[in-house]
């Protein structure tokens, strides 16, 4: 008897932070091989991340280096190599809103030519693909004034150049869907966190600050702290594994988690480390406007249409947090400390 053909996925930007969770959870809780690729740039640390789980496994992923954003990045010889491919989830992707404040090029380069890139290559070399996931942010929405929730169908207001670009991606997976019917649906989510975090974000850089005794950077407006939803990497992947098999062709879904403000969230670091909140003395707010103009003080999204579904986070907030505090005071050197 014929032995059933493995399914493959790829995954762009598997080595870097989320991607890397996602390759973890697929290995965990499918039998899938897994193709990536990745421009391997800072954010990445090469394949370290990937090293780094327990369940890595060279014999079911394969990575091979290209950047999407390059004229012509899939080569004769990396299309032979990648093969056919069952399903895509395309995380690649430049996302340091300061970055693009400096310089937009890069941005519109990755996000937007990047997936333009891709969604060729797919739509020439795998027929047969079936399904695409693109990976957005809440952000393409624009500030959520309090009270309110964004929702899969509601207007763009890009804030930055980081999230005029990943509405230019989303415009681009968007009209691949429509005009040539291929299997693409979208996902919004919100603030990542999750173990091997890179130490710019406020997560890790708020678990050093309180180690080293330092003062806490949050930023706000006069009383207000800027709020986000909250949501690990994992609890991200098992949305996505979730979409491979319910989501359907030109439609957007939110995975969304827990709101909380900057406060809030180095507080439950904080109880963590010490058993208490936050001194005053121990943290100083910072205008959000005038310290990092693009940012909006406020998103959130409606998680209301994946729970319909059936799906909701494994993880909530606290015990999030207080896992990945606990992982990184034993590995202090994801921390830079």
């Amino acid at each position: 008897m014929k032995e059933k053909k493995k399914e493959r996925v790829l995954i762009t930007g598997l080595c870097g932070f989320v991607g890397h969770h996602v390759v973890e959870h697929f290995l965990k809780n499918t039998d899938m091989d897994i193709v990536g690729l990745d421009k391997l740039s800072y954010s990445s640390d090469g394949m370290n991340r990937l090293r780094d789980i327990d369940a890595f496994d060279e014999d079911r992923v394969k990575v091979f280096t290209t950047n999407l954003g390059d004229e012509n990045p899939f080569q004769p010889g990396l299309i032979k190599e990648l093969g056919e491919i069952d399903y895509v989830i395309h995380i690649a992707a430049e996302s340091h809103v300061d970055n693009s404040l400096k310089d937009a090029r890069e941005f519109a380069r990755s996000n937007v030519l990047g997936t333009t890139n891709l969604l060729e290559y797919l739509k020439k070399y795998q027929p047969n693909l079936k399904k695409y996931i693109g990976f957005n942010t809440d952000e393409v929405f624009g500030p959520a004034p309090e009270g309110t929730y964004s929702k899969e169908t509601d207007k763009f207001y890009p804030s930055n150049p980081y999230s005029g670009a990943k509405a230019g991606q989303w415009a681009m997976e968007w009209s691949f869907a429509h005009a040539f019917e291929m299997p693409i649906c979208i996902t919004h989510t919100m603030n990542i966190i999750g173990e091997r975090q890179h130490p710019e974000k406020f997560l890790p850089m708020t678990i050093r600050k309180i180690l080293n005794g330092e003062k806490v950077i949050l930023h706000g407006v006069k009383d207000k702290m800027s709020s986000r939803k909250w949501i690990h990497a994992r609890n991200v992947a098992d949305a996505l594994e979730f979409l491979l098999e319910k989501g359907e062709r030109e439609e957007s879904y939110n995975i969304a988690g827990e709101e909380a403000d900057v406060l809030q969230v180095a507080n439950m670091v904080c109880n963590v480390i010490k058993g208490r909140d936050l001194r005053e003395d121990e943290y100083e707010i910072h205008d959000v406007h005038s310290q990092r103009p693009g940012h909006d003080l406020r998103y959130s999204l409606d998680g209301s249409k994946m729970k319909k579904m059936g799906w909701d986070e494994p993880v909530g907030l606290e015990e999030t947090i207080r896992n990945i505090v606990k992982w990184s005071t034993t590995r202090p050197d994801w921390l830079k400390i």
